[in-house]
């Protein structure tokens, strides 16, 4: 018999890292701020132990900064050189990706770029994360799919454990975005590769990424560059 406790205890955590997720991108609590467990689990009115995993939990997805004597504080933004460099890589390990995807197509990878793609349409952008987060996780879905059915998992998770997608996120409350335009990179991406078009996927995959990067433009990071 499963026990029930230890399910309610995985269904709170999630809400935790959901609400503490959404103050983070949100700048309530600002880049370096302290997240102290005993202050949190007072202001969420929850035990302890679903706050710490839910720091644990946002401490891996590179949102919270976690240290033996200094405790939890919300990490950083990174500097502008990061975000350049992630570009370069992205350019790069995608490109290969949408690639393989032309060559290979896979259906269930299509498949899935499909849907995530529809979802994408279906949400929208603003500078609240409730606004942007269902976007941003189907434009995240859209590329771990091709990533995915690349058939090169090693790839897959080297840019999946960048986050890179969670990290753009932060920079939504500066620069609210546009939906449009992603949909419409997204649809010549995904139409190269169902043709089997290597290299126009390729470059509709790069053009896509430094657009995205040119729609950040005039930004200015926490972190000196």
């Amino acid at each position: 018999m499963p026990q029930k406790a230890a399910i309610s205890r995985v269904v709170l955590a999630d809400q935790v890292v959901r609400v503490l997720q959404e103050r983070i991108l949100d700048r309530v609590y600002e880049p370096g701020a302290r997240l102290n467990i005993d202050a949190l689990s007072r202001e969420l009115e929850v035990s302890s132990s679903p706050i710490r995993e839910a720091l644990m939990r946002l401490a891996a997805d590179g949102l919270v900064a976690a240290s033996s004597f200094a405790g939890f504080s919300v990490a950083p933004v990174p500097p502008r050189d990061w975000f350049e460099q992630l570009l370069a890589y992205r350019v790069l390990a995608e490109g290969w990706a949408a690639r393989q995807m032309a060559r290979r197509r896979p259906a269930a990878a299509i498949g899935r770029m499909r849907e995530s793609l529809a979802a994408m349409e279906s949400g929208r952008l603003g500078r609240k994360a409730r606004d942007y987060l269902t976007a941003n996780q189907a434009d995240q879905a859209f590329h771990e799919a091709m990533l995915e059915g690349s058939g090169n998992e090693i790839l897959a998770r080297s840019v999946r454990d960048l986050h890179p997608h969670l990290h753009h996120a932060r920079l939504f409350a500066k620069v609210p975005q546009d939906i449009a335009p992603t949909i419409v990179e997204h649809q010549a991406i995904l139409a190269a590769i169902e043709a089997g078009d290597e290299d126009g996927a390729a470059a509709a995959l790069e053009r896509h990424l430094r657009t995205s990067w040119q729609r950040y433009d005039g930004w200015t990071a926490d972190e000196p560059a």
